[in-house]
């Protein structure tokens, strides 16, 4: 895939990325509840499972923008990817430890969908299951066992984390709507609230309007 490495001469961030890359070091996360009423009916009817398919919702979303695809290439140059693909947490339901599958993006939504569901099951027929990881990633993780009013990741170590984490809790009603909590953690450096506002507001159009997308 893909790598495109920035110009810092010339590039519009630079004073910001530096500042809270090297002097204000620091990640943040914000959680919304996204009103998934339409996304959870289109999926029942259509008898596909929700982890997928919410997966391949927010890794589009996560396409869209530069600023949620940002690394370091081995030569240690700061760029982005043409394109990242989700790293997304499995329990293994006899040790309930959780482990990490990777599944490429692809813009067509069933044929995501079929990579991840034979990946899942794959897995629960055999723990011993891997799949290749790509330096393009980002992470994926989902918690339904209840609904939070936010989440945060501390990360430790020296190794430059750029890419974005999303997660999400167990849906709920309120009223006549279904909303479930999301969360994006994102390094400042590189993303802004502004660059998460998108975020949100491209994941509630597509969960507003899954038979335009799925």
């Amino acid at each position: 895939m893909g790598f495109n490495v920035i110009n810092m001469n010339t590039w519009e961030r630079r004073d910001c990325f530096n500042h809270f890359f090297n002097n204000a070091k620091c990640t943040y996360s914000i959680t919304v509840n996204v009103d998934i009423t339409n996304l959870y009916n289109y999926i029942k009817t259509n008898k596909l499972r929700f982890y997928p398919a919410f997966t391949w919702v927010v890794s589009k979303v996560i396409n869209k923008y530069q600023e949620f695809k940002m690394a370091f290439d081995k030569e240690h140059r700061l760029g982005f990817f043409d394109e990242i693909g989700p790293s997304y947490s499995v329990l293994n339901d006899k040790t309930k430890v959780m482990g990490d599958l990777y599944t490429s993006f692809n813009t067509v939504f069933l044929n995501f969908y079929e990579d991840m569901v034979n990946a899942l099951n794959s897995y629960k027929s055999d723990t011993n299951f891997t799949t290749q990881f790509q330096d393009n990633f980002f992470i994926v993780s989902c918690l339904p066992w209840f609904n939070y009013t936010s989440f945060n990741v501390n990360n430790e170590g020296n190794s430059s984390f750029l890419f974005p984490m999303v997660t999400w809790g167990k849906f709920f009603k309120e009223g006549n709507k279904i909303v479930m909590p999301v969360t994006i953690q994102v390094h400042h450096a590189v993303a802004d609230g502004y660059h998460c506002s998108l975020f949100f507001s491209n994941v509630q159009e597509i969960s507003s309007n899954p038979e335009r997308y799925l």
